[in-house]
């Protein structure tokens, strides 16, 4: 998609958040089934987030922003007090794949290790997969969880998984192998084939940040595959750099 559609699709979702969190301000007893409408604000902060990325948005601000993601993640957790909207790994695709998204960004980011503890509380699945804890233990090495068993979903993620213990030349090749499979793994998804709706059909970009945050997180070279479809080199490059004090 072009400049065109992205500031369209931006600025849609700046209004509906703000629309959204108005409406819960002046009158929330107007929703019966309040947590929907945080869910749909975390959904479309996050999608909006990952829109700015796709736009060419300045890493500065888009540090700034996610923040509101993950603002927007605890005021779901906090009046979603049954669970309906939680991070159920076991229900759909969408929402173990949302979490590696938002642990790997978070990571990418490379903001305070407090922003990372907020967000795996909001994640939660503690002990439920083996990557995701393999990243958590990686980016908040303070924070003690459950060790997994088993990888929920093998046949998407299997390959991504191998290349964390591999050599150097078989991580390149596996990283390589999940890039290209990526996208097809991922049809069962929500957003899956989005670009093809109409009018952009709420298309925020295809980006693999799952193979980014591996790649930096475990110290793989990613100098052979940084280049191909979906892998989000602007963010893996400006992890690689020094953070400024």
């Amino acid at each position: 998609m072009d400049e065109v559609y992205f500031d369209k699709t931006i600025r849609f979702k700046q209004q509906a958040i703000e629309e959204d969190r108005t409406d819960l301000l002046n009158d929330p007893g107007q929703f019966p089934k309040i947590e929907g409408v945080y869910e749909r604000l975390f959904r479309f902060q996050h999608h909006l987030w990952m829109a700015q990325y796709s736009r060419g948005a300045a890493i500065q601000d888009l540090e700034e922003s996610f923040l509101l993601v993950v603002q927007a993640a605890e005021d779901l957790r906090r009046v979603d007090v049954r669970g309906v909207h939680a991070f159920n790994f076991n229900t759909t695709l969408d929402n173990y794949v949302a979490a590696l998204w938002l642990l790997s960004q978070v990571y990418l980011l490379k903001v305070k290790p407090e922003l990372v503890t907020r967000l795996l509380a909001c994640i939660a699945n503690e002990g439920e997969d083996l990557l995701l804890e393999r990243l958590a233990a990686i980016s908040a090495p303070d924070i003690r969880r459950k060790s997994a068993k088993k990888l929920l979903y093998p046949k998407a993620y299997q390959s991504l998984y191998d290349a964390l213990d591999a050599s150097a030349e078989q991580q390149a090749t596996l990283m390589q192998q999940f890039l290209k499979g990526w996208y097809k793994a991922m049809s069962k998804t929500g957003w899956h084939n989005s670009h093809k709706g109409p009018g952009g059909g709420g298309f925020f970009g295809y980006w693999c940040w799952e193979a980014a945050g591996v790649a930096h997180s475990f110290g793989i070279d990613d100098s052979s595959f940084r280049d191909m479809p979906y892998y989000p080199k602007d963010l893996a490059d400006f992890a690689r750099t020094p953070k400024l004090t």
